[in-house]
């Protein structure tokens, strides 16, 4: 026997061995940096958000440097897609419809970022709430024009009695007590929202709520009563509505008002209570809209539980990445907060961080007061944007206010 080639063979034997150990080395080491890697990258997309909410969370979360961090603007066909849940890791977008038909793919959130803001935006009474965590608010508000209240010696009304009272009394100092660019669905939904909410509290707004997802028709809705104690009905608040119409409390075509003749009415001095939203007032000319101090919707009763009508912008987390968690707590932080809020000029929602002025911090203190905290509106709640249901649903309302007739 040859020992030369022997040796030599188990040399080679040796050889290949080794070398197998460090191309499986190599091919772990390369593995485990892939998953790491991947760990530390982000897919994040946003839906239906202002241009301007989704410019200040790009900046504030790539400032944060806690990922690689890939941003998308999504489409309404690219939302509902099942692809979207599996190829981002959180998706921004306001609460309502959408954000809940994410949620039931959804992952939790830490239980630490909860803590950060106040107890009614925790949504603890709802299933899946710890999937999704709001960040700001926009807001459906009552604007009061301070010159007239002091001419009517009233002081921002806070129950229904009262806002009565007051529009009743502004009608000798304004052409249009009350008004509103109803022309715009948000708006006209919006202020719906908010009535029914105010008249029947919670309850009544949720009851709203399912009936307009189950059957959108007008005919259908209009006249059940709402929440447990059925005191409230669509009917009953656009015949409050008519009525207003009918006593000179709002221009008569309100309900076909556009934002050009808020800024006309206001410029005259002819509103009393304007009806908009946080986001709309942001685009008022500040010497017109200065003289107004804001409010939420006074309510009928306060012996019912309430939320108030402010749409919040959410994250709703689709991976377990731990590192989700870490962008979330920086936009949390009172830092984070503060950042967003000047950006956006909406309202924060943690229990700290500086607002961009005394509205935006009133929309939080509203939110917090309630013990339902804050409710989108039913567009979102129960529409996908652009919706044919509830261009549908608008026009009907806006033939009832004008003929009562459905």
């Amino acid at each position: 026997m040859n020992l030369s080639k022997i040796k030599s063979k188990k040399l080679y034997i040796a050889g290949g061995v080794v070398l197998l150990l460090a191309v499986a080395g190599l091919g772990l080491l390369i593995s485990k940096q892939s998953k790491k890697s991947a760990e530390q990258t982000l897919n994040l997309a946003f839906y239906n958000l202002p241009e301007k909410v989704t410019k200040a969370l790009e900046e504030d979360i790539s400032k944060a440097g806690f990922a690689k961090v890939h941003f998308k603007n999504l489409s309404l066909e690219e939302i509902i897609s099942e692809k979207t849940t599996k190829n981002f890791d959180m998706i921004f977008t306001f609460d309502g419809v959408t954000a809940a038909n994410l949620k039931d793919k959804g992952a939790n959130f830490s239980g630490k970022l909860f803590n950060m803001i106040p107890t009614s935006l925790r949504r603890e009474n709802e299933e899946d709430n710890k999937k999704a965590l709001p960040l700001l608010l926009d807001h459906f508000e009552f604007s009061y024009n301070n010159p007239i209240s002091q001419k009517i010696g009233m002081e921002n009304p806070q129950t229904f009695d009262q806002l009565l009272k007051y529009l009743e009394a502004a009608k000798k100092y304004a052409f249009t007590p009350f008004f509103t660019n109803g022309g715009d669905d948000e708006i006209l939904l919006g202020l719906i929202s908010c009535l029914i909410e105010a008249k029947g509290g919670y309850d009544a707004y949720s009851d709203f709520v399912k009936n307009v997802r189950k059957n959108p028709s007008l005919e259908n809705i209009i006249n059940l009563k709402l929440g447990k104690a059925g005191n409230v009905s669509l009917a009953e608040v656009l015949n409050l509505l008519r009525s207003w119409a009918e006593n000179g409390i709002v221009h008569p075509n309100w309900y076909y008002g556009k934002y050009r003749d808020v800024i006309a009415f206001i410029e005259d001095g002819q509103v009393a209570l304007l009806f908009t939203k946080l986001s709309v007032h942001r685009t008022i000319p500040y010497k017109l809209i200065r003289t107004f101090s804001t409010e939420r919707a006074p309510v009928q009763s306060a012996s019912v539980d309430h939320a108030v009508i402010a749409p919040a912008i959410y994250a709703v987390k689709l991976s377990r990445k731990s590192i989700n968690d870490k962008v979330l707590l920086a936009l949390l932080s009172e830092d984070g907060q503060s950042s967003l809020s000047m950006k956006t000029q909406l309202g924060p929602v943690a229990l700290r961080g500086e607002s961009y002025d005394v509205q935006a911090d009133d929309v939080r203190f509203f939110a917090a007061s309630c013990r339902y905290g804050s409710r989108p509106g039913i567009l979102l709640d129960a529409f996908t944007p652009a919706s044919e249901s509830s261009r549908k649903l608008c026009e009907g309302i806006r033939s009832y206010l004008s003929s009562g007739r459905y």
